[in-house]
């Protein structure tokens, strides 16, 4: 463990629709300066970390934990995001659905609410579906774009678009039913995390499980989930596979896609990496979570090559 905690602050910074949550954190030369002197001096890699489904800014602590331990590691300000709905973010308003093109609106809001330049982004999972399409809305400022697990959004054919409106308002219905679960202890809420069908160790389902439990207050004890129900529901809308391939041809930054053992014989994944320009392929072994696991050191210093990529540090 290092000998200072990875997080330095709790933050939130009000977007258009809400609150949005992260953490804070500081590497290399960066965190042994004053404010003053890094304005005057050398710039640090801004990075933006984006958390997968269902989990939270935590998903990262593994990796910056790493990071924080090595002398090597260049100057970096990373903010980890709790996209709305999950963690301690905002829930989007009654009737709403979390679509991923508004987790990609949010972000953009942060972005600039925070007057941050010059950005790469770090994405797993669903925020590897989420970045590209920030970098589509804000080409210049996002330098890069390191991707673990996924590369832009989960794409509908076009015709089931009227099969996919009708899951979501029958799903929808359906969840207004349903009382939220409630466990008797956060060692319940560790059990079914792990049950769950996206398997996980358990030093990483522990992580995301502490930021993600809040005791209940409807009177009856015990701890819920701090994320939105709704976040399991199915988008009404999608967007369809040339859309995002779109998207993705039009990428001109580097980007780094880390794929796991089950998808490096995707042949749909590897057709998305082959229209990106500038695109580095990253096979390593290990499941989903990767990044939080066996594979920690591996992804952090993918970030950091494609950090020094971006801005040739040291060159």
């Amino acid at each position: 463990m290092p000998n200072k905690p990875v997080w330095q602050n709790e933050c939130w910074q009000e977007v258009a629709q809400g609150r949005l949550s992260y953490q804070y954190c500081e590497l290399g030369a960066y965190s042994q300066s004053t404010q003053d002197q890094l304005v005057q001096g050398d710039e640090a890699t801004t990075v933006i970390a984006m958390h997968g489904w269902l989990d939270n800014s935590a998903s990262f602590t593994p990796m910056l934990e790493h990071l924080i331990q090595q002398s090597t590691t260049p100057s970096m300000q990373v903010y980890a995001l709790d996209f709305a709905g999950h963690g301690h973010s905002f829930h989007r308003p009654q009737g709403c659905f979390y679509t991923i093109w508004d987790y990609a609106i949010d972000v953009v809001q942060f972005i600039k609410a925070k007057n941050l330049d010059k950005i790469v982004l770090l994405g797993h999972s669903m925020g590897a579906c989420v970045a590209p399409l920030i970098a589509s809305m804000l080409p210049n400022q996002v330098q890069g774009i390191c991707a673990i697990e996924a590369l832009g959004p989960v794409a509908t054919d076009i015709e089931e678009t009227p099969r996919q409106l009708q899951k979501a308002i029958i799903r929808q219905a359906q969840q207004q039913q349903r009382q939220s679960k409630v466990f008797a202890s956060p060692k319940a809420a560790l059990e079914a995390r792990l049950g769950a069908k996206m398997s996980l160790q358990e030093s990483a389902a522990r992580l995301l499980v502490e930021r993600n439990l809040v005791a209940n207050e409807g009177g009856e004890g015990g701890f819920v989930w701090s994320s939105d129900r709704r976040v399991t529901l199915p988008s009404p809308m999608r967007f369809s596979e040339d859309q995002v391939r779109a998207v993705l041809a039009n990428l001109e930054m580097p980007v780094t896609l880390i794929v796991g053992d089950a998808l490096q014989s995707n042949d749909k994944l590897a057709e998305r990496a082959y229209l990106v320009v500038k695109l580095r392929w990253l096979p390593i072994s290990g499941d989903h979570h990767l990044h939080m696991e066996n594979q920690v050191s591996a992804c952090a210093q993918a970030l950091v090559d494609l950090s020094t990529q971006c801005f040739n540090k040291d060159a």
